[in-house]
């Protein structure tokens, strides 16, 4: 039969493991949640400024059309503001960039936080393997302690 004190000893480093792990996941949610923060503002606040961009070119392409009063206007109008228009994330090279990073920080942390939860159930699982021998260790002790009495 396994050594008691050597039980004990096992038992104390898994659970020190779980509480650890249980940090672990803590700080991995909490960064979770900033980056899917960031990457919430990074694609609300595009899309605000474009749309206020877009709502002045529009403004402008207005004014302009009321300004000039000649035939042809329409296609110099064209010209000038064809193409001006503010893209949102996905549409943005620079900020769609920026948010697959974003992303794939997400991921990166998202596995992180399955293979911490994975090792936590296994540590767990350990924990209570480990309280069942001791529980039986210390029942046998106990057995074999009240069979000496009676030997005697």
């Amino acid at each position: 039969m396994a050594n008691l004190s050597s039980l004990y000893s096992e038992l104390n480093y898994w659970n020190n493991r779980v509480n650890e792990l249980n940090n672990k996941i803590k700080k991995l949610k909490k960064r979770r949640s900033g980056v899917e923060g960031v990457k919430s503002e990074l694609k609300s606040t595009a899309n605000r400024n474009s749309s206020d961009v877009n709502n002045k070119i529009r403004q402008a392409a207005q004014k302009l059309e009321s300004a000039i009063e000649h035939s042809g206007k329409e296609s110099q109008l064209d010209n000038i503001l064809v193409g001006k228009n503010e893209q949102s994330v996905g549409g943005d090279g620079h900020l769609s960039s920026a948010d697959s990073e974003i992303q794939r920080e997400l991921n990166d942390t998202n596995r992180q936080i399955s293979e911490a939860e994975s090792e936590l159930a296994k540590a767990k699982n350990k924990v209570s393997n480990l309280r069942a021998a001791i529980a039986a260790e210390e029942r046998r002790q106990r057995e074999e302690a009240i069979a000496n009495m009676f030997k005697k």
